[in-house]
């Protein structure tokens, strides 16, 4: 007969690994039960769309506001989607909120995702991004609003009229500290211009 004698290290390492296991198998569950719909008749292909990483504004802005944030992309124009990285390898790794990009790729609309939690978000539909044309990493220039409105990824306000009122004041230029601190998290350094 064998006895297993196991420290607390390993009890803690094979905890770790099944706890890991487990997210693993419900993430893909979740992935599998929410797929798009990427039939021709709902997808635009080979669409080359500027503008902004950015967080995905809710539908409803009363009450107080979360720090929750659907990533997505506000085109020059004002339009938003959602963003969809799955066709370009390391194209999430790239990004930033605030940054500002050009890429192709495709778009579903809105109406024909098979999921409604999306239902929530202003947008048009999800662009999948399936090649980076440019990125502000290359051309060196920053979107004053949207570095802006980045910051309120990290803060909470009582409402939506308080963080509209800190965004606007950011452009201003009275929170110089929003700036410097998204240079420093995308290690732009002091190269990078608004």
């Amino acid at each position: 007969m064998y006895t297993i004698h196991m420290n607390s290290k390993n009890k803690q390492t094979i905890i770790s690994t099944i706890i890991l296991v487990i997210t693993g198998v419900i993430g893909a569950v979740i992935i599998r039960s929410h797929p798009i719909d990427t039939s021709r008749d709902t997808m635009t292909e080979n669409v080359i769309l500027s503008g902004t990483y950015v967080c995905l504004p809710h539908t409803d802005t009363s009450g107080p506001q979360t720090q929750e944030c659907a990533f997505g992309f506000e085109t020059d124009d004002g339009i938003y989607y959602a963003v969809n990285f799955g066709a370009s390898e390391n194209a999430m790794q790239q990004f930033q909120g605030g940054m500002h990009i050009t890429a192709k790729g495709f778009i579903v609309a809105k109406e024909s995702l098979s999921s409604d939690q999306w239902a929530k978000y202003t947008m048009q539909g999800m662009f999948t991004i399936t090649q980076v044309i440019q990125s502000a990493q290359s051309s060196g220039k920053l979107n004053i609003n949207e570095v802006c409105q980045s910051a309120l990824l990290y803060m909470t306000f009582v409402d939506s009229a308080s963080a509209d009122a800190f965004v606007l004041e950011c452009t201003q230029g009275k929170h110089p500290e929003v700036i410097e601190q998204f240079k420093a998290q995308m290690n732009l350094g002091d190269g990078a211009a608004i």
